[in-house]
C-alpha cells in the first residue's frame, strides 16, 4: 500500500522535475548562443574599418547600431520627422517613416530608466525579449508538436545564422516574441490576448497580413471539427473578426505615417526609396531579383522552390505543426516575395518562419541530425557576420 501510494506521489514529482529543466534547457542553449554569437561579433571587430557608424577603434556596441540600427537609434532619439525628405527631383529618399515604431519607442523607454546610450539600451532590451521569445515558442511548440520537437525547434531557433540579430539594435526580437505570443494565444483559442499580440505586432514589423490567413485556417479546422469540439457562435465572431484584424492592421501604420506627414501615401513612397526599381509592386522586386540570379528561369525557380515548399509543409512531418503553423509555415514566405526585394536581408526576415526549424525537428528522428544542422548554423553566424554585419565603406550589402 505504501508503494503504491509513493509512487502515485512520485509521479506529479517527476513530470514537475521535467517540466522545469525544457525552461531551463532552452534559456541556457539561449545564453551559450548568445554568447557565441558576442565572440563571433567581438572577432569580427578587427575587421570593421572606422566609419560615421563607427568610432577608430570599433567595439561591441558600434557594430551593434550598425545599418538600419541608425534608423532605429535616430527614431529612438529625435522621434519621427515631421516631413518627407526630398531630392532635388522631388522624388522621396530614404527616412526613419520607413521604420515601425514599437522597437525604438520601447528602447527610448529603457534608455530614459537606465540612461543607457542607445546602443546598449538596445543590446539590453533585445537579450531579454530573446530569452522571452525563447520560452513562448517553447511552450507553443509543445502544445502543438511535444517535447522533443519543441526543444529541437528552439535550438533551430537559436542556432539561426541570422540569429546573432537577435542582440543587436534591430527590431527581429520584439517581432519575434510578438508572432510567437500571437500563435500560442491562438492555438490555446485565448483569442483577446491574440488579437492585442496581433496589433502590437503591426507596429513592430509589416508582416501581419499573412496572420490572417492563419487565423482563417483556425476558423477552417474549429469549423470542421464542430461536432466532436464545439465551437460556439461567440468563438466564431472572435475569430473572424481575428481575421479581420490582422487584415485591417497591416493598413495601421501606413495609415499613420500618411496622417502625421499629411502625404496619404507617404509610406508606400518611402518604401520605394529602398527599392532599385523605386516603386512597389507585388512580387515585382521578387522576380526581377530571380532573373538577375538565374537569367529568364528564374520565376520558374521561385514557382517550383514554392511547390517543394508547400509540398513539405503538407506532409505528415507538417500536420504535426497543425493547421496553423502550417499555414504561417505557407503563407509567411509568399508574403516574403510579395511585399520585399529578396536580398541579404532575407536572412534575417526568415527567422520569423521559426516553425520551419520545429518541422525539422519533427523529421529528424535522430537527435543527431538536429545537433549537425545546429552546429552548422553556428558556423553560419560567421559568416553571416563577416559578410553582412561589418560594414566596408562607402558602400556594402546590408544585414
Amino acid at each position: 500500500m505504501t508503494s503504491t501510494r509513493t509512487a502515485v506521489e512520485a509521479t506529479p514529482a517527476r513530470d514537475r522535475r521535467r517540466k522545469v529543466p525544457d525552461v531551463v534547457t532552452v534559456l541556457v542553449v539561449y545564453a551559450v548562443t548568445r554568447l557565441w554569437a558576442v565572440a563571433v561579433i567581438v572577432r569580427a571587430t578587427a575587421m570593421q574599418q572606422p566609419s560615421v557608424w563607427t568610432g577608430a577603434h570599433p567595439g561591441y556596441l558600434d557594430m551593434a547600431q550598425l545599418w538600419d540600427a541608425q534608423w532605429y537609434r535616430q527614431t529612438a532619439e529625435d522621434g519621427y520627422p515631421a516631413t518627407l525628405p526630398h531630392d532635388a527631383a522631388g522624388v522621396v529618399q530614404q527616412n526613419p517613416w520607413a521604420f515601425f515604431p514599437a522597437f525604438p519607442m520601447t528602447a527610448r523607454a529603457v534608455m530614459a530608466v537606465t540612461g543607457l546610450p542607445f546602443s546598449a539600451a538596445a543590446v539590453l532590451l533585445n537579450v531579454v525579449l530573446g530569452a522571452c521569445t525563447v520560452v513562448v515558442v517553447l511552450r507553443l511548440l509543445q502544445h502543438v508538436a511535444g517535447r522533443r520537437v519543441a526543444i529541437g525547434g528552439v535550438v533551430l531557433l537559436c542556432t539561426f545564422p541570422a540569429s546573432p540579430v537577435l542582440q543587436i539594435g534591430y527590431s527581429e526580437s520584439l517581432a519575434l516574441l510578438l508572432l510567437a505570443l500571437a500563435l500560442w494565444w491562438l492555438v490555446e483559442r485565448r483569442y483577446l490576448l491574440c488579437a492585442v499580440a496581433v496589433l502590437l505586432l503591426s507596429l513592430s514589423r509589416p508582416v501581419v497580413a499573412p496572420f490572417a490567413a492563419v487565423a482563417l485556417a483556425h476558423f477552417v479546422l474549429r469549423w470542421r471539427g464542430r461536432a466532436d469540439d464545439p465551437f460556439p457562435r461567440s468563438q466564431r465572431i472572435y475569430v473572424a473578426a481575428l481575421g479581420a484584424l490582422a487584415a485591417a492592421s497591416t493598413l495601421l501604420w501606413p495609415a499613420l505615417v500618411g496622417a502625421a506627414t499629411g502625404v496619404p501615401d507617404a509610406y508606400r513612397l518611402t518604401q520605394g526609396a529602398w527599392r532599385t526599381s523605386g516603386r512597389v509592386q507585388p512580387f515585382d522586386q521578387a522576380l526581377g531579383i530571380a532573373r538577375l540570379l538565374w537569367g529568364d528561369g528564374g520565376p520558374w525557380y521561385l514557382l517550383l522552390g514554392a511547390l517543394v515548399l508547400a509540398v513539405v509543409v503538407l506532409s505528415p512531418w507538417g500536420r504535426r505543426l497543425g493547421a496553423e503553423l502550417q499555414t504561417w509555415c505557407v503563407a509567411y514566405p509568399v508574403f516574403l516575395l510579395a511585399a520585399t526585394e529578396p536580398w541579404t536581408s532575407t536572412f534575417r526576415f526568415l527567422l520569423l518562419a521559426f516553425p520551419l526549424g520545429a518541422l525539422v525537428a519533427v523529421a529528424a528522428r535522430w537527435r543527431w541530425l538536429v545537433a549537425v544542422l545546429a552546429v552548422a548554423g553556428l558556423l553560419l553566424q560567421v559568416v553571416w557576420v563577416d559578410q553582412l554585419l561589418v560594414f566596408t565603406p562607402p558602400a556594402d550589402y546590408a544585414p
